[in-house]
């Protein structure tokens, strides 16, 4: 017994001596830290021997949708518009502020899975950016689609020149929502084609059609 305890002291001796062995332990942290591949990754960074050619051409200019270009100062001159496009979703439907927000946060992690970096904000600021930015581009299709949807004091489409630098946007590669999410928000209320139409428009028709 005595040789044995005393040989393991002696290699526990070792291992600490060998100056190998921090490095050893932390790669195998960092390893184990490894966030696991996930099947719904669908949004995707611009590479940057692309964007390097054109920044512009991959860069939204006038609103950010989605946590990748959250906050950038020169965007957020349409966030106040976003926020009223929330308000005109939420009476639309009827839906409360709760569920909306329960809706989105159930499916947070899912959500979350669907770009290919690591998000770094927190659950709720997560969610408020999800919420937001789908339900905007949810009402731009609509109103888009159907004339009747828009307030006449809407500033996009009252000033069409806004909404034509709106567009691009919409379309840039980092500067999206996995569909599924615009979907489950849409189906909370269905949309008729007309007031005297019992006829029901899906999102992706609407999305097609822009």
């Amino acid at each position: 017994m005595k040789r044995k305890t005393k040989g393991s002291n002696q290699s526990a001796l070792h291992d600490r001596q060998n100056p190998l062995t921090p490095l050893a332990t932390s790669l195998k942290e960092e390893l184990h830290g490894l966030s696991p591949l996930s099947s719904l990754c669908c949004i995707y960074r611009v590479p940057k021997r692309l964007r390097h050619v054109n920044e512009n051409a991959y860069t939204p200019q006038v609103v950010s949708i989605g946590p990748f270009h959250h906050g950038k100062k020169s965007l957020k001159a349409m966030e106040e518009h976003k926020k009223r496009y929330l308000q005109d979703f939420l009476c639309r439907t009827n839906v409360s502020m709760e569920d909306i927000v329960k809706r989105i946060r159930d499916q947070e992690a899912r959500v979350r899975s669907s770009y290919a970096e690591t998000i770094e904000f927190s659950v709720d600021e997560f969610v408020r950016i999800i919420l937001v930015d789908a339900t905007f581009v949810i009402e731009v299709l609509l109103k888009s689609y159907f004339p009747e949807f828009r307030n006449e004091n809407d500033c996009l489409f009252n000033k069409p020149w806004i909404l034509q630098d709106v567009w691009p946007d919409l379309r840039l590669l980092e500067n999206q929502l996995p569909f599924f999410i615009l979907e489950d928000l849409f189906n909370l209320h269905e949309t008729q084609v007309s007031s005297n139409s019992n006829h029901t428009m899906r999102l992706s028709v609407i999305t097609l059609s822009q």
